[in-house]
């Protein structure tokens, strides 16, 4: 039987070449292998289009949530139903899995906290440490702690909901992933490329040396786009919640 992956798409943009989150999600399954093993549909979160709670708790069910352009806290009027469907599912046992946008989600819903991040963006293939309970959680098999991970974002979770556990942190985010019962949280993008990464970088080149003051210099900016890497250890993440999944 093939695990059903739910996908909520909050993905607020397209990358240049057209593409948005479920096109990045299909290509990391390719990647790996296991699109024969996953039936994925696809739900427009930022229209309120979200699957019923009761159904992605059954067996070899699981949710997924993606990344978006803007914070959990801003007033959108698709984030409360959003908020709303992730506690329901949470409390019905669900498997839930939110990237970056999806991880400040499953935290705000849960009763954590989210804000800007106080260091600024944090934008490149960077390293992401696990913790001791990371090291042990079948989340991050075949992942060696200090390995590079993409990331892009402004906000972070800055207070875990009770009872959750830290997995992952680096010196710019100090918690990179937590786990709630059956639900994770990843601030990185295991789903995204170096070349996608590239793509939003030179999608927010002008927030990047501007608006956030992330860089001073335009050298600076080309260093960073010159470093991302492809990062193969955060891909097979995806892979491990499928396989926590189908159990």
């Amino acid at each position: 039987m093939k695990v059903h992956v739910h996908f909520i798409d909050v993905t607020d943009f397209k990358l240049q070449d057209g593409s948005i989150s479920s096109d990045w999600l299909r290509g990391s399954f390719d990647l790996l292998g296991i699109t024969e093993r996953v039936e994925l549909s696809v739900y427009d979160g930022v229209s309120a289009i979200l699957p019923e709670p009761e159904e992605v708790c059954e067996d070899g069910n699981c949710v997924m949530i993606s990344g978006s352009s803007g914070a959990v806290f801003e007033d959108k009027p698709w984030i409360s139903p959003l908020l709303d469907f992730i506690r329901s599912a949470h409390r019905l046992n669900t498997w839930i899995l939110g990237i970056c946008f999806g991880h400040h989600a499953l935290a705000a819903a849960l009763g954590g906290e989210v804000v800007p991040n106080p260091k600024g963006m944090e934008m490149g293939s960077i390293p992401v440490y696990l913790t001791p309970e990371g090291e042990r959680n079948e989340f991050f098999k075949g992942f060696k702690s200090g390995e590079p991970m993409n990331l892009t974002h402004r906000t972070h979770v800055s207070r875990l909901p009770e009872g959750a556990l830290r997995l992952a942190f680096n010196r710019m985010t100090p918690i990179q992933a937590f786990s709630a019962g059956r639900a994770y949280g990843l601030q990185p993008h295991p789903e995204i490329d170096s070349h996608q990464l590239r793509q939003l970088a030179g999608m927010f080149k002008n927030s990047l040396l501007r608006k956030d003051k992330f860089l001073e210099k335009k050298r600076e900016y080309e260093d960073i786009v010159s470093s991302i890497t492809e990062t193969p250890g955060a891909r097979g993440i995806l892979r491990n919640f499928i396989d926590m999944v189908e159990g």
